[in-house]
Order: C-alpha cells, then structure tokens, then sequence
C-alpha cells in the first residue's frame, strides 16, 4: 500500500509542475506573442484541480493535514493518539465515506459520455479528472481504517 501512496506524491509532483510550467507558458504566450490556446488552460485546469484532491491524500499520509484542536501542543502524546482516534473514526470515516457515495453517480454519468471540457475547442478527458473525487475518499478511507487497526494492535499488545 506504501507504493500506492509514494505513487500519489510523486504525481502530485508531476501534477505542481504540469501547473507551474502550463500557467508560465500561457502567461508568456499571451503577453509576449498575443496568442493563447485554449488546450493549454484546460491542461493547467485539470492539473490542478487534480492536484488539490490528490495533495489531500499525501498531506493526510505524511499527518501534515491541517489540526482545529488548538491544544494539542499542550496535551500529552497519549490523549493526542486518543483524539487522533476518535477523529478517524468519527470524522474522517463517515465524512469520506459520504463523498464516496456521493461523487460515484457524478463520475458514472462522467465516464458514460466521457466529459471534456465544457470550452468549445477544449481538451477531452475530464472525465478522468473527476476520477479524482472517488480516488481521494477511497485512499483515505483505506489510509484511516489502516491507522485504526494499528492503532487497536497497540491497545491490545
């Protein structure tokens, strides 16, 4: 499983340079030359949107995602594991959950008539961008119930 998240950065990687050199060759083109393609705005537009749910996934792998409890700091590592528990549990479980039910008829009907862009002229395959939305709840869904299983082999043990 630790591929399947390594995989996941690296084309988050991918993903920021696809933005980063997409968005400077457009802005170039535009002001320099006075041309624009509209291929090149859909590729930047589906990279990062990609990019935003895909990143969720590597921040939430490397516990780097953002925290509302604001005494963490001050509170022992054991209730931190003990609010890091209930937080996958309560939390990150149904409310993943509930965007994997609820993005799965959306990514159907794209996949039956395989969405492009909704620019005239645009590039196809956004489609597969709205994979997106069912690989993140799945990914982090799985990454949850991994750290609750271990995290029930530690109480045990």
């Amino acid at each position: 499983m630790r591929h399947v998240f390594l995989a996941v950065k690296w084309g988050c990687i991918g993903l920021t340079a696809i933005v980063f050199l997409g968005q400077l060759a457009m802005v170039l083109m535009r002001y320099l030359l006075g041309i624009g393609f509209l291929e090149i705005q859909d590729a930047v537009n589906y990279a990062f949107a990609s990019l935003v749910a895909l990143s969720v996934i590597v921040a939430f792998d490397a516990d780097k995602h953002v925290r509302v409890d604001v005494f963490r700091q001050k509170l022992p590592d054991a209730v931190n594991t003990w609010i890091d528990l209930f937080g996958n549990l309560f939390l990150a479980l149904p409310v993943f959950g509930l965007m994997l039910w609820t993005a799965y008829p959306l990514v159907r009907s794209s996949w039956s008539i395989l969405e492009g862009s909704p620019e005239t002229g645009g590039l196809p395959g956004l489609y597969i961008v709205k994979t997106c939305l069912l690989i993140l709840p799945a990914l982090v869904i799985v990454l949850t119930l991994s750290r609750l299983i271990a995290a029930f082999r530690r109480t045990d043990a």
